[in-house]
């Protein structure tokens, strides 16, 4: 037999099964379905809070009042810190509405708005509650920016309550370039911002003098009519008191509803002010 031509017959059988035997070349199959979606990841942990600020550039005051009256509480005050040129009240001149009602009705909010509203004011607080006779209130904090310590003036006005409209307190009181630790007093007089006779009685004054006799309160404090003849801020010469009120030689007033208690010597407040930064 010729192997010859044995291996030249199977040469088409071979490239056929060879063909047969390579890659697939039809089409892909379907897309299989898409897979369940995958589980959230959890949250990361929170952030640590940051330091809380410091007050910066700024210098920082306390101021404290001392009531030196034997009976006289004092009502809630405002304190401001401001440059030259602005005044809660000047003696000999008419009092504005906001020292009028403080004066007469032991109510600082009108006052503190005056100050807000002046291009000198830097800082403001009032004072919570009164201060007792013989006692000393509680420290309020105000903060100023440094740049302007060097012209600073601090204005302090609080009722005597047991009065028509009496009160006591600095105006513009110079605490220029006070250095840190530093402290000045002050004491204070008393004055009559002119705005309300001084008539003494339970019906036309705030205080627990008159509240005790049956008047007082908010309806006695503040009244839109004007009825002392001075009508402008002067010292105060005292409350007069119904000591006395029946001997016609000695100083008295018969429908005063205040006792010698009531009376005052001059000062009658002590402010402290402190630069603790």
């Amino acid at each position: 037999m010729n192997m010859n031509k044995i291996n030249l017959a199977l040469l088409p059988l071979i490239a056929v099964l060879a063909t047969g035997c390579g890659g697939d070349d039809g089409d892909n199959g379907a897309t299989g379905p898409a897979g369940t979606a995958g589980v959230d990841g959890t949250n990361g942990s929170d952030g640590t809070n940051g330091n809380n600020g410091t007050n910066g550039n700024l210098a920082v005051f306390t101021v404290q009042l001392t009531n030196l009256t034997y009976g006289q509480p004092f009502s809630s005050a405002a304190v401001v810190l401001h440059e030259p040129g602005f005044n809660t009240f000047i003696d000999g001149e008419i009092a504005s509405l906001g020292l009028e009602k403080l004066a007469e009705g032991g109510d600082p909010t009108e006052l503190m708005s005056e100050a807000l509203a002046a291009t000198q004011y830097l800082d403001a607080v009032t004072t919570p509650g009164a201060t007792a006779p013989r006692s000393i209130g509680v420290m309020s904090t105000l903060l100023v920016p440094l740049l302007d310590i060097d012209d600073l003036r601090i204005s302090f006005t609080t009722m005597l309550v047991d009065t028509n409209d009496g009160f006591t307190g600095l105006n513009a009181a110079n605490i220029s370039n006070m250095t840190v630790g530093q402290t000045i007093s002050f004491m204070a007089p008393t004055w009559d911002a002119g705005t309300e006779a001084n008539t003494e009685t339970a019906s036309t004054m705030p205080g627990p003098a008159a509240s005790a006799a049956g008047g007082g309160g908010a309806s006695a404090g503040f009244d839109t009519t004007r009825d002392d003849l001075f009508d402008l801020v002067h010292f105060h010469r005292g409350v007069v008191t119904s000591a006395n009120a029946s001997d016609g030689s000695k100083e008295g007033l018969s429908t005063s509803i205040l006792t010698e208690a009531d009376r005052w010597d001059n000062p009658t407040a002590r402010i402290v002010v402190t630069r603790t930064r």
